[in-house]
């Protein structure tokens, strides 16, 4: 009983510290601080198992699995000790169309996002009562791969790209009660609009806790991304990271050959509508998945936006405006061996409309992902 109040005051005072903690206000364009390219890159580290599950995960999360995410989960050794997540971006092209003179809604202008890649290697080394290390290695990037620039300079690369490498440490402290920390080196690459490169580097910590409640409830948050930014050489470049502050509850239970979970997180705050994860899990005798989820999720993005018509003297310019990933999630998995594969579909990003505007995304309007691990 004296360890359930300890663990009690553990959750009340992450969670007052992710209350109070500095986040940023979205939704508010003359508040808005542009953040840089690895702020969105920290926040898509998931896996598929997750994904499938609506994006839910901050109270389920456990081993390999929990590195980039909850860190708490990594003091969970049961699950795969070594995990390969990859996950597929494509190509967007979004028109906004506006009513005109006539009233009739024609397109005035145009998002064009190359298409990109996420790949993360996560292991974990369990080191029983003392707890368990985590190390991590994940890659970004966008963009068709440069072999040569215009002017037959060997490149070899990717117009812009983020590395994260990363290392982990999980505890379950006290029974029923796992917390868990992380710290990652950043380096992020973006290319301007006249094709010169810029560099920035940095760190980001996660600060994570997972609070059993008997044999079938969990409960979790984690503080996300705390981090004071990344540094470049040019300070015109955005170089913000924001922090991110998820809570969540699990339900766990094995009815026969089945077993099932269920998942729901939320994202304050909620400027910008609610921010939502809500997922579930069936397993058959631990061998075939399925998984169904809906998520809900908002991104204050600036972002360069061309006219649809197009002239000798058009210019692309810079918008600010919020983009919702809204809808349906679905995911399997299957278990051979020692090895799990999973694989989810999931909604893309898109921008949000005013009520005078129409939305028609003509390219790319799913994300795939994909991981692996392997128990031994």
């Amino acid at each position: 009983m004296q360890n359930r109040i300890y663990a009690s005051q553990y959750i009340l005072l992450l969670i007052l510290v992710g209350l109070f903690y500095p986040l940023p206000t979205p939704g508010h364009a003359e508040n808005v601080t542009m953040t840089s390219d690895a702020d969105r890159f920290l926040k898509l580290m998931l896996g598929a198992e997750h994904r499938g599950m609506g994006g839910s995960f901050v109270a389920s999360i456990a081993g390999a699995k929990a590195i980039g995410t909850n860190p708490a989960g990594i003091g969970v050794i049961d699950d795969n000790r070594f995990v390969i997540h990859m996950a597929r971006f494509p190509r967007t092209v979004a028109m906004i169309a506006k009513p005109n003179i006539s009233n009739d809604y024609e397109d005035y202008s145009r998002y064009d996002h190359h298409a990109s890649g996420i790949e993360t290697v996560n292991w974990v080394l369990p080191f029983g009562k003392f707890g368990t290390l985590g190390v991590a290695v994940s890659t970004e990037h966008e963009g068709a791969f440069r072999r040569v620039n215009h002017e037959g300079k060997a490149l070899n690369n990717f117009p812009e790209n983020n590395l994260a490498t990363g290392i982990g440490y999980g505890l379950e402290f006290i029974e029923g009660t796992l917390i868990g920390i992380e710290a990652k080196w950043i380096r992020s690459k973006i290319t301007d609009e006249s094709g010169t490169e810029h560099f920035g580097r940095g760190y980001s910590y996660n600060v994570g806790l997972i609070q059993k409640i008997g044999e079938t409830f969990q409960i979790g948050v984690v503080l996300r991304n705390l981090s004071n930014g990344l540094s470049f050489a040019d300070s015109t470049i955005p170089n913000e990271i924001n922090r991110d502050v998820i809570f969540g509850v699990a339900y766990k239970r094995e009815i026969a050959d089945f077993s099932l979970r269920i998942g729901l997180d939320f994202h304050p705050p909620f400027a910008d509508g609610i921010r939502t994860n809500v997922g579930a899990e069936i397993w058959f005798r631990g061998r075939l998945g399925g998984r169904i989820g809906y998520l809900r999720d908002t991104d204050q993005r600036y972002l360069p936006v061309m006219p649809v018509t197009t002239t000798a003297d058009a210019s692309v310019e810079m918008e600010d405006r919020v983009w919702v990933m809204e809808g349906l999630c679905l995911g399997l998995g299957l278990r051979i061996g020692n090895f799990l594969i999973n694989a989810s579909h999931t909604p893309q990003f898109k921008p949000n409309v005013s009520d005078k505007e129409r939305l028609h995304i003509t390219q790319g309007t799913s994300v795939y992902t994909f991981s692996i691990g392997q128990n031994f």
